[in-house]
Formats: C-alpha cells, structure tokens, sequence
C-alpha cells in the first residue's frame, strides 16, 4: 500500500512516524480519523504485532467507525480499538480483584447511581429534596474524575471550610463507593479511577500492559480528565510510542472533568515528541471555515494554527432574525421543508444545534406541524425506558447475584406482594447477617420480621433468579425469553387497549432483538457480560441513524464528531451562547470553553450554515428580551433581520446595567439605602415586614446576592408581581437555569447587591 499517494503530505508524515511520541493537532474535518485508521495500517505493514496496538476513542460511535475504516485497510484485523470505558473493563475483568472486585461485576448507569445514594441519603436520614441526589453524584464524579478517593475527599473537607453541600456529599461519598464495592459493582467514573489506581500502585502489572500495548493511539485528547491522563501515561512510561491526536480548539468537557492542559502540555510531558499539524479542512465551504477561524482566534489557550480548504467559496455565513422563538422555529421548519420539496437536499441532511434541550420544544413542535420527520439526540435513551431497565435488571441479578440496586428494582416487578415494607426489613436483617439481598432472599424463613406469607414471596422470588442460567439458556436472548416467560412481564400489557402499554411491548421485543443480533455477531463466544456492558455503556448518539430520512435535533455537546450538509445553530444570543452560567461565574476557561464549544458547532456544516437569534424568548413560562451574543461581534455574518430594530432591543436588566457603568446609578447610596436585617432573614419574613402596597420592592432587587438552603447562592435575575404575589427568578451558581419563587413562601435569605 502506497500511503503517500493517498495522504496528503502532513497526513502522511503523521501516518509514517512510528517510534517515539506523537502529537497530531487536526483541525476540524481535517482528515483525523483516516490518519489514525492508516497509521494503525502503516503500523502492521511494518510488521508490528496487532496485539502490540491499542486504539483509544472516546465513543461506541467512533471506535466502530475506526474499527471498520481499519479492516478495510486490513481485512484480517485483530488490533484492539476501544472506548476508555470498555478498555478499563477488560481491564478490570481481569485484575479487578486487586481493588475488591469479582470478574462478574455490575456497571451502575446514572439511574442505577442516582437510586443507590438516595438510599444512602436516606439511611444518612438526610432530605433528598433539599440535597438532589443527581447533584451528589456529579460531585462525586468530578472528586472521582481527579482521582480522589472517598478518603481522600472526606480528608480534603475536613481541611477546609465548605458548604453544606459539600458536607453532604462528603457524607455520602464513602457510604455509597462501601455499598458498590458490596454490590460487586462499578459506576462510571470507578472504572477509570480502579484503572488508574492498579497501574500507580502495582508496577509490575503496569509494566506487563506497558510491554503488551507498545503503541497506543489516543483519539479527542483535548477531552481526557485526569484519570484518562494517568491511564495513557502508565501504559507509555517504558514503550514511548504514544500518538495522541486532537485540537485544543475543540475540548468542550471541562465542566464534567476535562482538562485541555493535557494536549496544551503534551511537548513539556514529552519534550523529544514530534508535532505535526492538520490545517486542511475537506468538510466546510470557504465561508463556513473562515467565520470558524475567526471566531476562534479571540481563544488565548491554544495551539495556533490557520485552517484552510480548497472547497468552493459556498453561500454566506447567515443570521437570521426573528421576533420570537416560535416564528423561529416555524420558519426553519418551512426552510426545510420547502428545500425538501424543491429536491435540494434530504431530511437526513439538516441538523439543528441548541444550546440548552429546552430549546428543542418549539422545535418539536413546527417540524409536526410541517409533517417533517425528526430524531432527538439526548431524549430518553431507549436503555433508560423503565421496561427495558426492568428486564436488563433481572439479567444484571442473574449475572452478579450481589447487585443490590437490581435486586430492589425488580423484586417486585411485576408486583408479587413483595412492598416496600417488607423490602425494608429484608434489607435491615441482610445487612445485620452480613448478606446480599439475594443471599438474604433465600433465607427469609430465618428473618424474625417478615411474616410467613412475607417470607414465602421473598424465598420463592429468590429460587426463580437461581433458576436462570446462561449455561442453560445457551445464548442471551433465550435467557431473555426465560425471563420474560417466567416472570410474566409483559402479560398486563397484552389486553391492554392503552397505546403506551402496547410501547412497552414494543420496547422489550426490541431489546429481545438486540440480544439476538448480539448472539449472532458473538457466536459461540456470546456472553452476558457483554451484553450487559454494551447496554450500559452505549450513548445517546449512540441511537442515531445517519439513514433514517430525519432532521436531527441536538445540543451543541452531543453534535461532536458529527457532521451534517446543512446546519442551523438557533439561540445565538448573550446567557444562551455563550451560557448565562460562564457570564456569571468567576472561572478561568468558561467563555473560552463556550467559543471552542460554538466553534464546534459551526465547523460540523459542509454547505449551508444558518445562525438565530430572537427579539424575545420565553424561559420558565415567560417572556425575556434577548441579547445579542458577544460571538456575533466576533464573526463577519450576513443578517437577515425580519424583525423591527432588532439590534435596538435590550433587557431591563441590561440596560440596569449599563446604567451602572455609565455611573447613572448611585450603586453606594443604593447599598447604603437597602435597611440592614439579620443574616437569616428569608423572604417570607422580609414580607411580613412590608405594607401590602404595589410600590414596595419587598426586600428584593435585580442584581441582589441571594441564599438558599437547597440551591445555595445566586443572583436575582427577575422580579414580578405585587405584594403577596411577588415573585423572584434566581440563577443559582450551580445551575444552568433560573428557579422562580414566591416571595411569601420562600426561605431566600438577601445577602445585599453583588
């Protein structure tokens, strides 16, 4: 195979370079994934073992579409090509028991997750209304995500002064990683932190997958966090031939844990590596790339370089204004539709990026209306529907009988008598004996406090998990069938004339299905692990079908990687794009992070690329005047402005705040005139103060600093309504939207003028 008559000449020494470190910066549509693909191939041609190769990526996605682009160059592939996650869990398979792990270990989902620390909550007898467990849990992945263990968090808080949250969570951290290990399970976040830990604290097993992975290719390194970092590093300290490809331009992760300075500092970890930079773009026009460029350059923290592309010039760069975000939506739905008919392009074609899913229903809503077909990116994923979690669960009990989180899930389902009361006691006598709830199933007889009609349910519930095998069955989907025959899963549903009913049927069946492909492409080597870890690990773009004859709606996080002839990016507007939560918060690389984030958005358009922005907005149930985004001013856009003097349009807030900087507002005499009140002072309390008169601000002013016992501190965005109907919205630090709250009612506590 001659690679240089196919690869252009920077591509080509990529591909070429074998020994030693590697640093690839690829822009985007630049060529990235063949690189990779030949380089693999260029490798074995020069008679490296394909044992000796290992392909790291980020998604299912794109570690099957460089697995298949690899055997076309190589029809006989064996070369191991995998997500982090997936190669962790051959890992941990396998030397998992150093960390207290069996090989038929569970992998919690985020449902699983969020159920077992609100059962730690609970048993902590903390309130999971006021302390979400879904906030709990990204505190603790983010502690696991930078290699800190329940330990070493507790020990991290105990040194320093917190909040209440983080006093929760470091509760809760160490009872919740003690009843995983219990469970024989792994969420996430554990199967790269066990990695890591395994090659720092055992050298001589780092040493032997060091000798076994000689070179190592790592996709989208700009997303590691640092438990990926330790991970590629410990496999690279002997054999150097690391490459690592990837473009700082595009590291959009770091509010869940990436950190850009590992492709930013990959010459200081290896000062003898070799750079090579893929500047050619072979996707976008020249218009969409330059508008691309020049948005991006405003970034500091990055690696230059100047993209280029010798595809034609294209139509302009658009902004489309309008007044609201249903005349928006009704107009790109119309704009689609009317290409469609005209034969322009397909349906498949069109993709709309927001920045935030409730952008999506307005959306949803004119694509109906106009009869245009659609998926959804990020709905509720077909492995989360609660049918379909129902059935996995009884296979995850079958194959790890100490997965407690399966075990209450369908220890009544279909309801067998078995409630919550009884659940309740099995789990305080298990617990008192030291057994798994399964274990503890099978002897309910011997628990004093279930009744004897009780126990009965529980014992003959317990048999019938030990009577499923997969030795029996043979294959995946005939244990499926065992289940759903035995338990009766999907009888009610049967006569029901209810069209959700006859879903859930759908829904299994298609499981069923699934589990059936899986045995076909396994063979004889199908197993129940492995069903399981593709279920659980698969993504939400995972579902999508490039084929499928429909529009695609997506966020701007879930569009990375893909790329679509005609692009709409709607909600171009300050607090949207960039997000109102990067404006607020005091971080180094937030609005860097969002110009990289719509830098990505922008370069997934081959030919047509539309931008929007509306006059006014609705969020939470009302309307907002919009801002224009900063990123507009950046770029050079053709505007198509179908609205009256739409750049003229301010917010109340906005202009509040000019008024500061134009020194119009006295903002000392305003402190020095808001009445002093005690620290605790909520709203309600400030109301009781105030005479029911409509002119009286109650308290409250836009701009004040705000304490909530759940949400913590924020910032008054809004205020409406008069006396004992006054309302207050209120943009939290740690969230991404606003909450709205009834004055009268709520415990905010002022803490003055930011």
């Amino acid at each position: 195979m001659d690679f240089q008559q196919v690869l252009t000449p920077p591509q080509y020494a990529a591909v070429s370079h074998h020994q030693g470190p590697l640093l690839v910066l690829a822009g985007p549509g630049s060529g990235k994934t063949r690189v990779i693909t030949h380089r693999i191939a260029s490798l074995i041609h020069a008679g490296i073992p394909q044992h000796q190769i290992l392909g790291i990526t980020f998604t299912n996605k794109a570690s099957d579409e460089m697995g298949e682009r690899v055997r076309q160059l190589i029809p006989d592939s064996r070369v191991e090509i995998s997500t982090f996650h997936k190669f962790c869990v051959r890992i941990l398979r396998r030397y998992g028991n150093v960390v207290g792990l069996d090989s038929n270990f569970s992998i919690f989902d985020t449902t699983d997750q969020h159920q077992l620390i609100r059962y730690v909550l609970n048993e902590l007898d903390i309130d999971t209304v006021a302390y979400n467990p879904s906030t709990i849990a990204s505190m603790i992945s983010r502690a696991k995500n930078d290699l800190i263990t329940a330990e070493r968090f507790v020990e991290a808080f105990q040194e320093s002064i917190g909040d209440h949250l983080q006093a929760v969570a470091a509760r809760v951290y160490p009872v919740y990683q003690k009843l995983l290990l219990e469970s024989n399970a792994v969420d996430f976040d554990d199967l790269l932190l066990h990695v890591a830990s395994l090659l720092k604290g055992s050298p001589e097993l780092r040493a032997t997958l060091d000798e076994r992975y000689q070179y190592i290719l790592v996709d989208e390194y700009q997303d590691t966090n640092l438990a990926q970092y330790q991970i590629v590093m410990g496999l690279s300290l002997n054999t150097r031939n690391l490459c690592v490809t990837g473009d700082p331009d595009q590291s959009i992760y770091g509010w869940r844990g990436a950190k850009i300075e590992n492709i930013l500092q990959f010459e200081r970890d290896f000062p003898d590596c070799k750079t090579i930079r893929l500047e050619q773009n072979f996707r976008s026009t020249k218009a969409i790339l330059r508008v691309a460029d020049d948005l991006i350059s405003h970034n500091q923290r990055r690696k230059p370089k100047t993209l280029f592309t010798e595809n034609q010039e294209g139509t302009p760069v658009e902004l489309l204004c309008f007044s609201d975000e249903r005349q928006e939506a009704n107009e790109i739905a119309l704009h689609i539709r009317n290409t469609v008919d005209r034969g322009d392009y397909d349906f498949t074609d069109f993709a709309v990026f927001y920045r935030v899913n409730s952008l999506s229903r307005e959306l949803e809503l004119a694509l109906a209306r106009h009869k245009i077909p659609y998926q959804l990116a990020g709905s509720v994923a077909f492995y989360e529907r609660t049918e379909v979690k129902d059935l996995l669960s009884y296979l995850k009990l079958i194959n790890n009988p100490d997965d407690r989180v399966a075990f209450s899930r369908i220890v009544n389902k279909p309801l067998r008598g078995i409630g919550k009361a009884t659940q309740n006691k099995l789990i305080r006598w298990a617990e008192e004996k030291g057994f798994s709830l399964l274990e503890a199933a099978h002897q309910a007889k011997d628990c004093p406090a279930l009744s004897k009609r009780a126990s009965n349910m529980v014992a003959r519930f317990a048999k019938m998990i030990s009577g499923f095998s997969m030795a029996d069955s043979g294959s995946v989907a005939h244990l499926m069938e065992a289940v759903i025959d035995s338990t009766r899963l999907i009888d009610s549903w049967k006569e029901s004339p209810d069209e959700e009913d006859q879903q859930r049927i759908s829904n299994v069946n298609e499981l069923l299905s699934t589990a059936r492909k899986y045995d076909e492409i396994f063979g004889e080597e199908t197993n129940l692990e492995g069903f399981l870890e593709a279920s659980t690990l698969a993504s939400a773009t995972d579902q999508l079908d490039s084929n499928a004859g429909r529009v695609t709606l997506m966020t701007l996080h879930a569009a990375k990687g893909l790329e679509y002839p005609v692009v709409f990016i709607v909600g171009v507007e300050q607090n949207l794009i960039p997000h109102e939560r990067v404006l607020r918060e005091e971080f180094r690389d937030g609005l860097e992070e969002e110009r990289r984030l719509f830098f990505v958005g922008i370069t997934r358009a081959e030919q047509c690329l539309y931008l929007t922005q509306t006059r006014e907005r609705s969020l939470r149930g009302r309307p907002w005047r919009t801002i224009t985004s900063d990123f507009l001013k950046e770029i050079d856009v053709d505007v198509k402005d179908q609205t009256d003097n739409m750049f003229e349009t301010k917010s109340h807030f906005d202009e509040f705040v000019e008024s500061i900087k134009r020194g119009e507002v006295d903002t000392e005499a305003l402190k020095a005139a808001t009445p002093k009140r005690p620290l605790l002072m909520t709203g309600a309390d400030l109301l009781k103060q105030t005479p029911e008169a409509a002119d009286i601000p109650q308290g409250f002013s836009v701009g004040m600093r705000v304490r909530h016992p759940r949400y913590g501190v924020g910032t008054v965005m809004g205020i409406s309504g008069y006396a004992r109907k006054r309302t207050v919205d209120v943009l939290f630090d740690d969230a991404d939207e606003s909450q709205t709250f009834r004055v009268a009612h709520c415990p905010l506590q002022p803490l003055g003028l930011r």
